[in-house]
């Protein structure tokens, strides 16, 4: 569940015009876990062997994802980071909160 959440926050990190071709974000939840996700820019998210697609809200800030087993998942963020080191706070649907930071983008 935790590597669908997180792809689903990362997602939402960025405005989708402001995408690369590809973009890291590491994420810092509040329960102490972090992992990395890598987006393509044409909505999908992967870490690993997992991949999970996602629609972005630019006006509400907000990422939804339809998580297999769970339903929808959405992430509200503080705010929309857009360059290498810039983070943004999240809080997810389901009441989970942390943080996320770009670490890498490549056009």
């Amino acid at each position: 569940m935790k590597k669908f959440i997180t792809a689903a926050i990362a997602a939402g990190f960025i405005a989708a015009p402001a995408f690369a071709a590809s973009i890291t974000i590491s994420f810092a939840s509040d329960d102490g876990t972090t992992s990395e996700w890598t987006f393509d820019g044409e909505g999908t998210a992967t870490s690993g062997d997992v991949s999970a697609p996602y629609t972005w809200d630019e006006d509400a800030a907000k990422l939804c994802a339809t998580v297999p087993e769970q339903g929808e998942i959405c992430a509200t963020f503080d705010s929309v980071a857009q360059a290498v080191g810039e983070s943004s706070t999240y809080t997810l649907s389901t009441g989970g909160t942390g943080t996320a930071t770009i670490v890498a983008m490549e056009e």
